[in-house]
This record gives C-alpha cells, structure tokens and sequence, in this order.
C-alpha cells in the first residue's frame, strides 16, 4: 500500500479523558484514523515509531507541556502539521513554532475540521525538509580515531599486511 493511500492518521495528544475522546470521534466521523495519547511523553514515542501521522492536536497544559511538544515536532518531524488547543493565554500565538495553528477552547466541530484541512493542506504544499542532528559537526570520517561514524575513504599508502 502506498503512503497516499494510507488513511491519513492525527495523533491528538490531550490529558482530558472527555475531550481527547470527543476530539477523536469527530475526527473519525470524518474519515480521519487517530491515535490518542494523554502526555508529551507517548507522543513522542508514537511518532518515533509511526510514519503515518501527519499531524498533531496538543493541548497546552498537557504533562510535558504542549507549547514544548509543539517546538519538538517542528524541529524533528516538520513534515508533520501541528495544531494547539488551549482555554487561555491570548498571547500563546507568539510561543509556539511558525505555521502551528492555535484552536481556543471549547471549540465547534466546524472550526475543528477547518483548522485540519487547512493545516493538512500547507503540509501537502510544504516539502519535507531533511531532519539533520543538531550539534554534530559534518566530517569526512577520517578524524574520528574509533570508526564510529566514520565514512570510508582512500589509504593513503598501500596495505602491507
């Protein structure tokens, strides 16, 4: 099966019981598979392990803090669209990472929908960019002494052994 055929999978990360449940029975009825998790923690351990989700619902408040979600998603999976609800904080729109859509609660069905197909629709238009790791200079792989990570290159002399 390819990847465009694969429903397309949202992962709702929200630590209200009611809520994340509400959130994920819209978003079926809608067509859309879910995946809910109630922490940053088994978010992130969903998308390590999921190739499928292509964009997350967080709460603000949930355990491990949305807003630091949010900026985690961003950098690692940018392909990956994100959306936060939160109940408060009118200045939260400057806190998060760019192109994440803000969902004030309690929200209608009908602005939910909206902020997923438009949030769908940028991630379809962005292209995913390469995630690199940070803080690891490029090298050739002859300065590393213990192999790891080396690349092969050319001996300078001939093998005598």
């Amino acid at each position: 099966m390819s990847a465009n055929s694969r429903p397309i999978a949202i992962l709702i990360a929200e630590g209200n019981e009611l809520i994340r449940m509400v959130t994920a029975d819209m978003l079926a009825d809608a067509g859309f598979q879910t995946i809910e998790v109630r922490t940053a923690i088994e978010a992130v351990a969903v998308l390590e392990g999921s190739t499928s989700v292509r964009l997350l619902i967080t709460a603000r408040s949930i355990v491990g803090d949305g807003v630091a979600l949010a900026h985690l998603v961003h950098h690692r999976w940018p392909a990956v669209g994100i959306i936060v609800t939160s109940g408060g904080a009118a200045d939260l729109q400057r806190e998060l990472p760019p192109g994440t859509r803000l969902l004030r609660k309690p929200y209608e069905f009908a602005d939910l929908i909206r902020d997923v197909e438009a949030r769908l629709e940028q991630t379809v238009e962005e292209p995913a960019a390469p995630v690199l790791p940070t803080g690891a200079p490029p090298h050739s792989g002859v300065e590393i002494s213990n192999g790891v990570g080396a690349t092969a290159a050319p001996a300078s002399e001939p093998d005598k052994t």
